[in-house]
């Protein structure tokens, strides 16, 4: 009579915890990698819709709206790293130097685990015009980067928003190590 075997011996355990111990350790930096990727497309994603959801509401109500920075939910008073408001902007024009709140119609929390938002030219808000145009735009084109941290190259995402309103986005390096 045979012998019937109704297990493992201790060496086939042994080697099979060992090859995925070193698969593990393979997986593990790319799978970070690939979740920094996904924060900073997130982060780039959730500012377009933002951004386009300002302009849409300055066109639809005829009026002037802004996106910004807020720290408490109620003023203007914050940067892209804390939690984002559109608002309808009282401001007595529409390249005025800041927003005034008149009412909050959305928010959205800032970026998290990582990712951040960075401005070129010390952005700190985006209006529009009641005809969806960019308000602020002295300094024509605004754009803003998405990023986080541990993210490859060419993962984050570059928003402009051009003088006429209207959005383009595009993958760069900027913020990624």
């Amino acid at each position: 009579m045979g012998l019937n075997q109704r297990g493992l011996t201790l060496i086939e355990l042994m080697v099979t915890i060992a090859v995925l111990a070193i698969v593990i350790s393979i997986a593990v930096p790319s799978f970070n990698t690939m979740i920094a990727n996904n924060r900073a497309l997130s982060a780039g994603e959730q500012l377009i819709t933002a951004i386009n959801y300002a302009r849409a509401e300055s066109i639809k109500r005829g009026d002037r709206v802004t996106l910004c920075g807020t720290t408490d939910g109620a003023n203007c008073d914050g940067t892209w790293a804390d939690d984002w408001m559109v608002v309808t902007d009282d401001a007595a024009t529409d390249d005025a130097a800041n927003p005034v709140v008149g009412t909050v119609l959305r928010q959205w929390p800032g970026p998290e685990n990582g990712a951040a938002i960075s401005e070129a030219n010390s952005i700190s808000f985006v209006r529009f015009t009641r005809k969806g145009t960019l308000g602020n735009s002295a300094s024509g084109a605004i754009t803003l980067t998405a990023s986080a941290s541990g993210c490859s190259s060419n993962s984050a995402r570059e928003v402009t928003v051009g003088i006429a309103g209207v959005l383009s986005g595009k993958r760069t390096k900027e913020g990624c190590s």
